[in-house]
């Protein structure tokens, strides 16, 4: 499938500011599971913007605005060729103990910490646990875990901010996918299930049948040894198709957020972002 998307991120400052630096990872990421066709990155007030890669290989586009300005506009437009996650390939019978060998546990060791935003406590674990009970292959205990995640969780734009952790989400289960996903995060390590966070982009054919859809999405790569690293949307319950493209990774939102940035000036501000993917 091929994908066109349109990201506008307009900010709206109540006083002119200046010295307005920003980090971007919007850059669609190229595996075998996508290709990125064309990509292109617009800047207003117009600038020179540099780009590179960070520790865990996504490409971020610096830029700063040094002059004095009221409004800063980032338009970024790709066309990406995705393709279907080969379910037909994922072992069945890959036990959990697989994942407690030396060359896992140091090699994934990031995405197997509880730290930031993805806290595990005891509630948590003892979720994890019941999930787990009886199952003995990896895909059985993420498909449940995302089930249980899923069921526990319901989807309210506005409660949650960017700092919020599985530990309060876990209290109060209204939130977006941020929150899912780092709730399931939190529950595939408390069993030692590597999973990393992934930001991006998802296009909802009927419209509304989707959640996350109408901006950035996020959800969760797991690690099952045979198979790689599996996309999995605790916010859709359902396994990551050709209908998302992935564009930062990391071992939390802090790792993949689309845009980071700071200023000199008033605080005050409006910021309206727009989201918009058709195939192509």
């Amino acid at each position: 499938m091929k994908l066109k998307i349109s990201h506008r991120t307009e900010y709206r400052y109540a006083m002119p500011v200046k010295n307005n630096n920003n980090e971007l990872r919007v850059t669609p990421i190229d595996n075998q599971r996508q290709r990125t066709i064309l990509h292109l990155v617009r800047v207003l007030p117009a600038i020179k913007m540099r780009k590179y890669h960070d520790l865990y290989r996504n490409t971020v586009s610096f830029f700063e605005v040094e002059e004095v300005h009221k409004e800063l506009v980032i338009d970024v437009s790709s066309v990406v060729e995705t393709k279907p996650t080969p379910v037909n390939l994922i072992p069945k019978d890959c036990p959990l103990s697989s994942l407690l060998l030396p060359e896992i546990t140091e090699s994934f060791q990031p995405y197997l910490q509880s730290d930031g935003p993805v806290k595990i406590i005891p509630q948590i674990w003892r979720m994890a646990i019941d999930a787990r009970a009886e199952k003995k292959d990896i895909f059985s205990v993420v498909m449940a875990l995302m089930e249980k995640v899923h069921a526990h969780s319901k989807y309210v734009s506005g409660v949650t901010n960017v700092n919020t952790t599985t530990e309060e989400f876990f209290a109060d289960p209204r939130g977006v996918c941020q929150d899912f996903t780092h709730l399931f995060m939190a529950a595939c390590r408390s069993v030692g299930i590597p999973s990393r966070y992934i930001c991006g982009y998802v296009y909802d054919a009927k419209r509304g049948e989707i959640l996350g859809s109408h901006a950035s999405h996020a959800w969760s790569e797991v690690w099952i040894p045979g198979f790689g690293w599996l996309g999995l949307d605790p916010t859709n319950k359902r396994i990551v198709d050709d209908n998302y493209v992935a564009s930062a990774l990391g071992r939390d939102f802090r790792d993949a957020t689309p845009i980071r940035g700071s200023y000199f000036g008033t605080g005050d501000r409006e910021m309206r972002v727009a989201v918009h993917i058709e195939t192509k």
